[in-house]
């Protein structure tokens, strides 16, 4: 036995290599090697990534490896002395060599997605066309568009870094104000003289245009799904990055169970992708105990009880079931909704007046996948494989200059948008990303200071159409209008909008022959158009075509009702 360990010890002392060392070597080499192509996958794509803290970290290791492999290359002169090199560490170049056989095929197959794509990501999107209406318009007055601003109903001191001062608390905003702004706005929309009134109306409209239920309201027992905005929410509380507000949430069911006679037990309140926040289901509990709530996971037995019946009740986990087909594309999980929202009859989307995407947000990566997030975008939270249709939208990947776009599917399919009744934007606080602070807007009509940031004044708005296109068409162009004269310390626009903005719209307006030149078809039909999109004339005046010419217009028709 020792004379074996001599032997040992004696060739490893005519190699000059011990084993702690070959394998510190190895590590090195695999270690290099990683950073390199981690470094090439992530930064090629995408250069303004070489900026991240996990690039910058990676970039100095990556470096030192191509030095060394050059080094090493330059040594290797002969055949005899590479032969002689493999033999000796056999087993570590055959693992070298399958390692960079695999992550070169990674290589290969990501440039070719970008090859693909043709495009990387611009936030320099402008209205190509102004006033010139694409699509039918909808709605008892077709295309109107309401937009009531009150800037005394939201108040919110604006200190991010609070756990006891945040945007969505009862002390940040003032109910009455928000119920008011939301009366106004569905009595503008329908022309009716009483609130009542204008839930007759509302579905009224919607049973004759859709169902061919010609002078039908709204029936007893006929449930009622109301799909609010949570990306950020989560059972322990949201903090202060924006989803839907408690007040805009509680304005709604009020108004559904004392003007739309809905049995509060006969409203689903959901967003299937995420858990809700224990201060939105309290707003609404304290009022309507019965009022009931899907959410992604199983509720959580000690920050989601119901006050009312003091436990758990009336908050389910999404039962997930087939009940939405896409036009393009072979999606799996994407197809599944909650069974409960197929129950429905009716449904309200009430979305968020949110951008999607911001490039300069910290270390995050994930900068977001398109330009907006409103009524459109909000039914990705009524699916299950909301991931799966992120690259037709991602301008990364194939969301490239009228492509197809799944927002139409999930907005003309029979059991999610065909069941949409009313479409809102909840504007108290908006954002610019999918996940951030709540932003102020400092141009007309809001003039919000932005200096210092914790200030009191915000967007403070609530808009609403019958027309979900039209609706959208409305919020992008305000948040577009935000982006002019505001730019921040670090001398970057505070909200950016990113390429391609309005190509969703259009699909949707145009999609019984959209620019994509997909064939839409839901139910065995092919999809109409699903309403009317424009942009208005400039940024001072907000005119549309029907706001310019009331008798032969064509397009929207926006009512602002500054409420002060």
């Amino acid at each position: 036995m020792k004379e074996k360990g001599d032997r040992m010890k004696s060739k490893l002392e005519k190699t000059g290599t011990t084993v702690p060392g070959r394998f510190a070597r190895l590590g090195g080499l695999i270690l290099g090697l990683t950073a390199l192509m981690w470094f090439l996958l992530r930064v090629i794509p995408k250069p303004s990534r070489a900026t991240y803290p996990c690039q910058r970290a990676a970039f100095p290791v990556a470096s030192a490896f191509v030095l060394w492999l050059c080094g090493s290359v330059a040594g290797i002169f002969s055949l005899a002395a590479l032969r002689q090199l493999v033999r000796r560490y056999r087993w570590a170049a055959v693992s070298l060599c399958a390692f960079t056989l695999v992550a070169i095929g990674v290589w290969l197959v990501r440039s070719n997605a970008i090859a693909e794509a043709k495009i990387a990501t611009r936030y320099d999107f402008q209205p190509k066309q102004r006033n010139v209406p694409l699509g039918v318009a909808r709605g008892v007055y077709p295309g109107r568009v309401v937009w009531a601003h009150d800037p005394k109903a939201a108040h919110w001191t604006g200190h991010i870094e609070s756990t006891v001062d945040q945007w969505w608390m009862e002390g940040s905003t003032d109910q009455a104000r928000v119920d008011a702004m939301l009366s106004t706005t569905l009595r503008q929309l329908t022309g009716a003289a009483t609130d009542d009134d204008a839930w007759k109306t509302i579905f009224t409209y919607y049973n004759g245009h859709a169902r061919g239920l010609e002078k039908t309201g709204y029936h007893a027992g006929e449930i009622v799904a109301v799909k609010v905005n949570l990306n950020s929410s989560s059972a322990k509380g949201p903090g202060n990055f924006v989803n839907v507000s408690p007040q805009v949430a509680l304005a709604m069911v009020r108004q559904l169970v004392n003007h739309a006679h809905v049995a509060p037990g006969d409203i689903l309140l959901y967003d299937a992708r995420r858990d809700i926040y224990p201060g939105l289901l309290t707003k609404i509990w304290s009022e309507f105990k019965d009022v009931r709530f899907v959410q992604q996971d199983a509720p959580n037995p000690t920050l989601q009880q119901n006050p009312g019946y003091g436990g758990l009740h009336g908050l389910t986990k999404a039962q997930w079931v087939e009940g939405v087909s896409y036009s393009a594309n072979n999606y799996h999980n994407a197809k599944l909704i909650p069974q409960q929202v197929k129950d429905a009859t009716y449904m309200v989307n009430v979305a968020l007046l949110k951008s999607h995407s911001y490039p300069y947000s910290g270390d995050k990566e994930d900068e977001g996948q398109t330009a907006i997030t409103m009524t459109g975008k909000n039914q990705f939270g009524s699916i299950k494989g909301t991931a799966e249709l992120h690259d037709a939208i991602n301008t990364d990947q194939h969301g490239t200059p009228h492509a197809y776009s799944p927002i139409v599917d999930l907005a003309a399919s029979p059991n999610l948008g065909a069941k949409t009744i009313l479409y809102v934007l909840d504007g108290l606080y908006c954002a610019r990303r999918y996940d951030s602070y709540p932003i102020h807007f400092p141009n007309a009509p809001f003039n919000n200071p932005v200096e210092l940031y914790a200030n009191t004044n915000w967007p403070s708005s609530i808009l609403a159409s019958l027309d979900g296109v039209a609706l959208d068409s409305v919020g992008l162009d305000i948040l577009l209008s935000q982006t002019k004269n505001n730019i921040d310390e670090n001398n970057h626009p505070r909200i950016m909008i990113r390429e391609n903005a309005d190509d969703y719209l259009q699909e949707e307006a145009l999609a019984d022959h959209p620019p994509s030149g997909t064939a839409y078809i839901q139910n065995g039909k092919p999809v109409s158009s699903l309403g009317v999109t424009e942009h208005w004339d400039n940024d001072l005046s907000r005119q549309y075509s029907r706001n310019k010419d009331p008798k032969n217009g064509k397009g929207i028709e926006l009512i602002y009702l500054p409420m002060l």
